[in-house]
């Protein structure tokens, strides 16, 4: 069976807390997939390790059957949970920084005028 995403023995510890433990799934393709649980659980810990926008304390997670390399942003979405940041931030600025997730973006200009945000 081919998996799109892969997680073995993932752990997230912030110094003496485990904030994920130790948890495993495989997902295959073309399953829509969610994570329950009570508040505290680990739930966003586990999402923003996979996402790799924290570094797991141990375990594996595969992407296609392999590590997660630097084309892994630019083949997955990520929706925040919440943020403050982009309330502070103008189009363009919100642009450029996503931009910097891809190895060949667009100029920023190109995509303001193709998404008609001037």
């Amino acid at each position: 069976m081919t998996y799109i995403l892969e997680v073995k023995n993932l752990v997230k510890e912030y110094g003496s807390l485990r904030a994920v433990d130790n948890i495993s799934f495989s997902i295959p393709s073309g399953v829509c997939f969610g994570l329950l649980g009570p508040n505290g659980a680990g739930k966003t810990t586990a999402l923003e390790t996979i996402e790799k926008i924290k570094e797991p304390t141990s375990g594996d997670i595969l992407f296609r059957g392999v590590h997660r390399d630097a084309s892994f942003h630019e083949e997955i979405g990520i929706q925040f949970q919440e943020t403050a940041l982009l309330s502070y931030l103008t189009v363009r600025e919100t642009l450029e920084i996503f931009r910097k997730l891809y190895r060949d973006p667009l100029d920023t200009d190109r995509v303001i005028d193709i998404c008609h945000l001037a």
